[in-house]
């Protein structure tokens, strides 16, 4: 059990409690400082779970602050832009403090396949306040495994749909990505082995395909997919990839949740 602390507290104690309030919805700077802003938001969640309301984490309070969240916590408000529109098409926000990471993929409408034109790219909140970042990428297949399908019934393209907790920190080969090996997708299978993109849903398949989120080159960006994808979701640039797997690490360290949510979606403007 942690220490007692109270206003004038510094240290990992309190940097503790601070992210313990944000997981629970009082969305609290993790600084180690005990300040006057986190006084009130322990206050405030010592009256909502029915506890003596002075300020002070003592054994009660870390009881509290320590057990999971009761029910599901709202987000913070507003919504960046792309997770309203997630949410418009009847998606989850996942959010259960700081770093709890939305990532998210924004496919272009062009059919022909080879180029890095849709989007990857993840939301998340530091100190309760929404960060978004965009990076080049392709969620679809390269010429090259459209040409040549490593499966008998056609090359993998991943169905635009949210998979909860579905990716973990593995390997993709030699080096650490995203890996699915903790749920289960959807994807169309594309046989007819020409360089046009088929989305047909008569073709669906669920299982576990190996479609993992990694880079294509180990430095600077690729401008065409050919190899770097056989249905996997592929960064352009390393930089962005690095930073993906960089914020990963930071949800893993700072929530302890090592599962990560990737949701598809077609692009809309």
């Amino acid at each position: 059990m942690p220490d007692t602390i109270q206003k004038g507290d510094t240290g990992p104690d309190v940097m503790l409690c601070q992210e313990r309030l944000t997981i629970h919805g009082y969305p609290t700077a993790a600084d180690g400082i005990f300040g006057s802003g986190t006084e009130q938001k322990v206050m405030q969640f010592q009256g909502a779970n029915g506890l003596s309301v002075d300020g002070i984490v003592g054994p009660a309070t870390w009881d509290a602050l320590l057990a999971p969240p009761s029910e599901e916590v709202e987000p913070p408000q507003p919504l960046p832009a792309v997770l309203e529109h997630l949410k418009s098409l009847g998606h989850k926000v996942v959010w259960q403090g700081d770093y709890h990471l939305n990532l998210f993929g924004i496919r272009n409408p062009n059919a022909k396949a080879n180029s890095f034109d849709d989007i990857l790219g993840v939301a998340y909140t530091v100190n309760g306040m929404w960060r978004v970042h965009y990076w080049p990428g392709t969620t679809d297949p390269g010429t090259y495994w459209l040409e040549n399908p490593m499966n008998v019934d056609g090359t993998a393209i991943l169905v635009e749909g949210q998979y909860l907790d579905t990716w973990v920190i593995g390997l993709h080969g030699s080096y650490e990505a995203l890996s699915q090996e903790a749920g289960v997708v959807q994807v169309y299978r594309d046989s007819n082995k020409d360089d046009i993109l088929d989305l047909d849903p008569s073709t669906v398949q669920e299982g576990w395909f190996g479609i993992n989120i990694h880079r294509s080159s180990t430095s600077g960006e690729s401008t065409e997919v050919n190899k770097w994808s056989a249905g996997c979701q592929v960064h352009a640039r390393i930089a962005g990839f690095d930073e993906m797997m960089c914020l990963a690490h930071k949800q893993v360290d700072v929530l302890g949740i090592d599962t990560f949510t990737f949701t598809l979606m077609d692009q809309w403007w």
